[in-house]
């Protein structure tokens, strides 16, 4: 159930990017150069670009692969609501990032006994790289970082969890490297627990880049131990490699 629940995470961090808080075009990360402005793309061609970038079985051999993401409880909603108000983002029941196309893989789940790890991917095309950069500016902030905390620790709370006693969610920023971009962000999601004395704890690794009007997210989970880091960072590798490829 806990996994479930931050499964939701990257559409949730996708409608907190398009609020309007945030700086300007030309947002770049320490040593990384934005690339020149992109051409305008129709829909068709932004639905191809995600099909392109997102994540397929064949990337991860041995993961069974589960189209849909688990759908928002009724009380799931308002909190996320609550959340898009907190995180600045207009508007209310509709696409706030009022993206030209989003898409994403699907959930891919491996489970060895105590350990359950997922991993998907997303792809958010905006109607212009202006707009990306602005998402970008506002997925790097504190204030949604602290929103996002506010909103896991309301959800978990209303949640069952087999006995486990839940303490506070942590959120950690950086920015891992995306040559070639406009800009990356990276998240590290801990929420600890204790079951029968043992303190454990689940762990969600948020990871994008944005370039020209695209912003692509890789979110991984872990239970127990975090996502294998050789495996998170190929996989980055690959959807920055595809989406470099693609976006001319």
């Amino acid at each position: 159930m806990l996994l479930a629940v931050f499964a939701l995470t990257a559409v949730l961090l996708a409608g907190c990017g398009g609020g309007g808080h945030g700086g300007a075009s030309g947002v770049s990360a320490r040593g990384q150069t934005p690339r020149p402005e992109h051409r305008s793309l129709t829909r068709a061609q932004a639905l191809a670009f995600a099909r392109a970038v997102n994540l397929t079985a064949g990337d991860l051999p041995g993961f069974r692969h589960s189209p849909k993401h688990p759908q928002e409880t009724q009380r799931e909603k308002r909190l996320t609501e609550h959340l898009r108000r907190c995180a600045g983002a207009a508007g209310s029941g509709t696409t706030v990032s009022g993206a030209l196309a989003e898409q994403d893989s699907g959930s891919f789940r491996v489970q060895r006994d105590v350990l359950d790890f997922a991993v998907s991917s997303e792809v958010s095309v905006e109607r212009g790289a202006d707009l990306a950069a602005r998402e970008l500016a506002v997925i790097r902030s504190k204030r949604v970082r602290d929103c996002f905390a506010r909103y896991l620790d309301d959800v978990l709370k209303g949640q069952s969890h087999g006995g486990a006693a839940l303490k506070q969610v942590s959120i950690q920023a950086g920015t891992p490297p995306a040559p070639g971009t406009t800009g990356s962000f990276g998240w590290r999601i801990t929420e600890p627990f204790t079951i029968r004395g043992v303190r454990l704890a689940l762990y969600v690794d948020i990871l994008g880049f944005v370039i020209g009007p695209a912003r692509i997210t890789l979110v991984s989970s872990g239970a127990v131990r975090p996502f294998p880091a050789e495996i998170q960072q190929r996989l980055f590798a690959v959807l920055l490699a595809r989406a470099r490829a693609h976006a001319s």
